[in-house]
């Protein structure tokens, strides 16, 4: 490994000695070796380690991010020279594919979404770059490649097993505010994600961001506002709401019930009627969401700002403290 120091914000940047062009994980500037103006090899040694061809692009894995009920998912880059990192999900499962083709029809609905906001809504969704089918191992997998979002690598279940008794407060409000204001905007699109689980909510610990990814399971929504869930999470399957499980329908209500019970048990609570650290009126206002109650994202929004004003006060930067993160901004 050699560590060098990000030309943008002077993060330090660690790497293998085969790696060329270096993105800051921290502001997402790209460092090239030399100095400005001199040239970069026109690609990435091939070192042994493995690569992918999705799309007319050769990828390099660089590592393991996550891996779900159908998928695997690793972080790459594109080989040529400056190549941009990628998100690449695999497929386990020949017979999931169908939620594979579902994840990507959806996640180009939304990029085409007309509703206001979409301009910045879209940049907290995976972007689709490609899909195809790849040879992994003994057998073709349907790969599918997004592009890598600068500091969301970081999932709310590490956040969870990282804080055993829970977030602050204000960061667990801010997490949760996020995904409302994302959940009223795909709402207005009208899809429902049908799977706001928290490997499934990725964060930025110290940019009071939140993402969405895990859409395969997304569902239309029809003139009464629900759609059919396709398919539950083996693992997560509590966390879907009782009426969600039997009817198999998702909703807004559904969606910000999930949300609200990950941003529960993220503030440590023990059980979704539980408000873990989270004070008055906060607690009944959360416990209330996760039971279904609410079905406006938005007004919900406003509500749980206004609540947190009465407990907290003023807003103010909460970042998550994390192993191997900077524990906030000079």
């Amino acid at each position: 490994m050699r560590i060098e120091f990000c030309r943008g914000c002077g993060a330090p940047l660690q790497a293998r000695w085969s790696e060329i062009v270096l993105q800051c994980s921290y502001c997402g500037a790209q460092n090239a070796p030399g100095e400005e103006g001199e040239p970069v090899p026109s690609s990435i040694p091939d070192d042994g380690r493995l690569r992918l061809a999705v799309g007319g692009r050769t990828y390099l894995v660089l590592g393991t991010l996550a891996q779900g009920d159908s998928s695997i998912v690793y972080r790459g880059r594109w080989v040529r020279r400056l190549g941009e990192q990628v998100v690449l999900k695999v497929l386990r499962s020949p017979s999931d594919e169908d939620l594979f083709r579902r994840e990507w029809a959806f996640l180009e609905r939304l990029q085409g979404s007309s509703a206001p906001g979409t301009e910045h809504f879209v940049s907290l969704l995976p972007e689709p770059i490609s899909m195809g089918q790849v040879e992994v191992g003994d057998r073709d997998r349907m790969t599918s490649v997004f592009r890598w979002r600068s500091g969301f690598y970081l999932t709310l279940e590490r956040v969870m097993d990282a804080h055993r008794d829970g977030v602050e407060p204000g960061s667990a409000v801010w997490i949760f505010k996020r995904l409302l204001e994302l959940l009223s905007w795909v709402h207005r699109t009208g899809v429902a994600h049908c799977a706001v689980l928290p490997p499934h909510v990725l964060v930025h610990p110290l940019d009071h961001g939140a993402m969405l990814v895990g859409w395969t399971a997304a569902a239309a929504l029809d003139r009464d506002s629900r759609g059919e869930i396709v398919a539950f999470s083996r693992r997560w399957r509590d966390w879907y709401p009782e009426k969600a499980r039997n009817a198999r329908q998702g909703s807004p209500s559904v969606d910000i019930a999930m949300a609200a019970r990950c941003c529960l048990r993220a503030a440590g609570a023990s059980d979704f009627d539980k408000a873990g650290r989270l004070p008055r009126p906060l607690d009944k206002l959360l416990i209330a969401a996760a039971e279904g109650r609410h079905a406006d994202a938005w007004d919900l929004r406003e509500q749980v700002s206004q609540a947190s004003l009465d407990a907290l006060g003023p807003p103010q930067y909460c970042p998550i403290e994390m192993p191997g993160w900077p524990s906030g901004r000079s």
